[in-house]
């Protein structure tokens, strides 16, 4: 693979040609004084440039748009080049090389004229160990043999990027039939007053017409949102996402322009524009009918794209799904129109192909109407779970986890679940061979597809590219690579898979651009997911067992614990599903995979939504406190027991006494209305003597589940008073009843007395007599 640094292989040049080919270097500092034939080899050069186009070698000026933007790859204080085809990565016999090379200039001062020297490196590139080190060398490598040297014309300006554009002769680049066809590696040096400033590394491919086995390659596109913790998107962010130049309207933009690549679909966005009814915003609406019209195959990643394998780490046993949409309806918004248009038939989920089976039908089964109920004008119909979540895909047993973070014990929840295909990253598992194999394994339970961690970071890259010289370099390194693979054993067939990222899909503009490009190319064909399950298994990868950092998974178990004591606690409402559904939805959406690149952020919305349920279970309170006094041997207390929440709850009281001082009845079973307090009478005995007593009052739920903390009461208990009060009574009542019959007998003496007298007086009196 040396012949391309073997003059005997190279044709003999043009005197251009010859002219513009510096004498081969060795390496970064070996440099000869400029002689006479060097310098009237430079004048035959220039008289090229001006007469021979073919051949030319023109600098790109400067401008406005291009050379005055400093690149945000450039580390700061740095100089950066870059080289790489303007064109196609693809070159043939007997074809110039047009390569575009950046010199970004990321300091605080101009770059003087200098010249940039092309080298093409020495080997050919035919593994991916050396496509590596070729790409990101040590200082000390070989830059190989000297192409071409062209003048930089003008000075680079400080915080400035500059394109040039420069055209190898097929004649110079001394590559013929006779040399194998792959990854061929190209430098290219800045240098300045025989000094080098800085260097790039390049790649392309040299195809001379040899029969190729292509690579079949596989791509999964995610369509998601960012992160959130509600686990539903308003009105307004859906609004913005499926405008004209929405983040959802890029993305299914890019997924229809590759029919090829399988969508893996976060479910949350369908729910969130179904549950709006008739107020959902109308580019929503157009883009879910795009999006069921669109060819791609689809599969559903977990709701809110929470990460399945961090929901089994913390100790989920089955994945998790939401609950209910209830709390999130207006019920006004889902009222049958006066002119109600007839519902489209829907199939069954058994009608739908599975995507992991080997067995699938090339074509699907027709589909089965299921009965649609009449709709009387003015109904309303709230739609169920299933309704708001329903779509056609093509699989729902493909689980895609955060790359590189599987655990062992995650692909038995996974099979629990129904997930029996799982994408891994390659970082979660271990290869024996040095060739690439397919991207299919066997798992215990399932299969497993492996995106090649290493082809999905330059594609990603290139996909994420903000500039056409950025997304070169970057589409040259994954052609390379699908190049060496495809050559490596060329009479295997293999298959491979990329990802897309789900953390930053804003990002990610030139997706369409990218898979085109790749396609393009003799040694790589698009292919469905499809191909990629139906490959025949590896035999020489094994999984590797990786988790979730500790900390992360710990505040998941936190956030499973909760949503158990929500769900236990809801047992105590009238209306459990609106305290439990919004958790839920909540949980998955602090699950999102997307956060697990945003630890600080993430922790802050875990510990915020801990703090907030919390207060809601707590929500049920007992407000007295004491001190009260038993002045009797049987009385009943009166404890006041507060309702904060929204809707009726039924709670049992349960109040047990610090001492033997007072027995408490049973076991009290209480309702309170909702944002009320209630009053609950509870039946006590005096024991023995008196005392201080501390009553502690649990509240719990009608399962026996304890509601917070016991409420304590003091209360000081006086048995014997009740003794003292009844003599006191008692004397009382004597006395006020003796006293009424002693005033009574007095009274009577008074009467009796009264009337002796009268009758003595009319005893004495003589009688009148008349006067006649």
């Amino acid at each position: 693979m040396v012949a391309e640094s073997d003059p005997a292989h190279r044709p003999a040049l043009t005197v251009a040609a010859c002219a513009a080919v510096r004498p081969a270097g060795r390496g970064l500092g070996h440099r000869g004084l400029l002689s006479i034939t060097a310098f009237l080899a430079g004048l035959l050069t220039l008289a090229a440039l001006i007469l021979a186009p073919t051949f030319s070698l023109p600098v790109a000026h400067s401008n406005t748009e291009n050379s005055m933007v400093t690149s945000a790859a450039t580390p700061e204080n740095t100089i950066r080049v870059t080289v790489s085809p303007t064109t196609s990565p693809q070159l043939t016999p007997g074809q110039d090389l047009i390569l575009t090379v950046t010199v970004h200039n990321n300091t605080d001062a101009d770059i003087p004229t200098g010249r940039i020297d092309v080298y093409l490196a020495q080997l050919a590139l035919t593994t991916r160990a050396a496509l590596d080190s070729w790409l990101r060398p040590n200082e000390d490598t070989n830059s190989g043999d000297q192409l071409v040297s062209v003048p930089t014309t003008e000075v680079i300006p400080a915080r400035a990027s500059t394109n040039l554009s420069i055209t190898v002769p097929a004649e110079a680049i001394g590559l013929t039939g006779r040399n194998a066809w792959g990854s061929r590696g190209l430098a290219a040096t800045l240098t300045v007053a025989d000094v080098i400033q800085a260097q790039g590394r390049g790649t392309f491919v040299w195809s001379q017409g040899s029969a190729i086995t292509p690579v079949e390659l596989a791509s999964i596109l995610p369509i998601t949102t960012p992160e959130s913790a509600t686990g539903l998107i308003t009105s307004k962010a859906l609004e913005a996402y499926t405008s004209s130049v929405g983040l959802l309207s890029r993305q299914l933009d890019a997924a229809i322009d590759t029919p090829t690549a399988t969508i893996a679909l976060d479910p949350q966005i369908i729910a969130s524009i179904r549950v709006l009814g008739t107020a959902a915003p109308a580019s929503a609406v157009a883009w879910l009918d795009r999006l069921a019209g669109a060819s791609n195959d689809i599969f559903p990643l977990g709701y809110a794209d929470a990460d399945i394998a961090l929901q089994a780490q913390a100790g989920a046993t089955t994945l998790l799904a939401p609950t209910s949409f209830l709390s999130a309806i207006d019920a006004n918004l889902f009222v049958v129109p006066s002119a109600a248009p007839i519902p489209e038939p829907t199939t069954r989920p058994t009608d739908v192909p599975s995507i992991t089976s080997r067995n699938r039908a090339t074509t699907a089964p027709s589909p089965t109407p299921t009965p649609t109920p009449t709709l009387e004008p003015g109904a309303t119909v709230i739609p169920s779970t299933s309704d708001l979540l329903a779509w056609d895909y093509t699989s729902t047993a493909i689980g895609w986890p955060v790359a590189g973070h599987v655990a062992r014990t995650d692909l038995g929840v996974f099979a629990a679940s129904g997930q029996t295909t799982t994408i891994l990253s390659s970082g979660n598992v271990e290869q024996s061979d040095v060739f690439t194999p397919n991207a299919a394994f066997t798992l215990p339970g399932g299969l497993a597809l492996v995106s090649d961690s290493v082809l999905s970071t330059a594609v990603r890259a290139a996909a994420e590219a903000t500039t056409e010289d950025e997304w070169r370099v970057n589409i040259s390194e994954a052609a390379s690579l699908l190049a060496i693979v495809s050559a490596e054993n060329p009479n295997a067939a293999r298959t491979m898979l990329v990802t897309f990222d789900r953390s930053s899909p804003a990002s990610a503009t030139r997706i369409a651009q990218t898979l085109a490009a790749l396609d393009s190319t003799a040694w790589s064909n698009a292919a469905p997911l499809q191909s990629a399950v139906n490959s025949a298994p590896a035999t020489t990868v094994t999984f590797h067992d990786q988790a979730i950092d500790s900390n992360r998974v710990t505040l998941a178990r936190s956030l499973l614990q909760r949503e158990g004591a929500i769900a236990e606690f809801a047992t105590i409402l009238a209306d459990p599903i609106a305290f439990t559904a919004p958790a839920r939805l909540n949980l998955l959406a602090l699950l999102d995979t997307t956060w697990a690149s945003q630890t600080a952020a993430w922790d802050m919305q875990v510990q915020a939504s801990l703090a907030a349920s919390f207060d809601l279970i707590h929500a049920v309170t007992v407000t007295t406190r004491g001190p009260i006094i038993v002045v009797g041997s049987k009385v009943d207390l009166r404890i006041t027991l507060n309702n904060a929440l929204d809707q009726a709850v039924t709670v049992r009281a349960e109040i047990v006494p610090s001492n033997g001082r007072l027995v408490v009845g049973d076991t009290l079973e209480t309702i309170i209305q909702p944002n009320s307090a209630q009053a609950v009478s509870v039946p006590v005995s005096a024991a023995v003597g008196n005392g201080d007593v501390v009553l502690r009052v649990t509240l719990f739920t009608l399962n026996g589940t304890p509601l917070g903390q016991p409420a304590p009461i003091d209360v000081s208990v006086r048995a014997d008073w009740e003794g003292v009060g009844a003599s006191i009574f008692a004397v009382l009542v004597v006395g006020f009843f003796g006293f009424g019959i002693w005033r009574n007998i007095v009274r009577r003496r008074r009467e009796r007395a009264g009337e002796e007298s009268a009758t003595a007086g009319d005893k004495v009196l003589p009688e009148e007599k008349s006067d006649v």
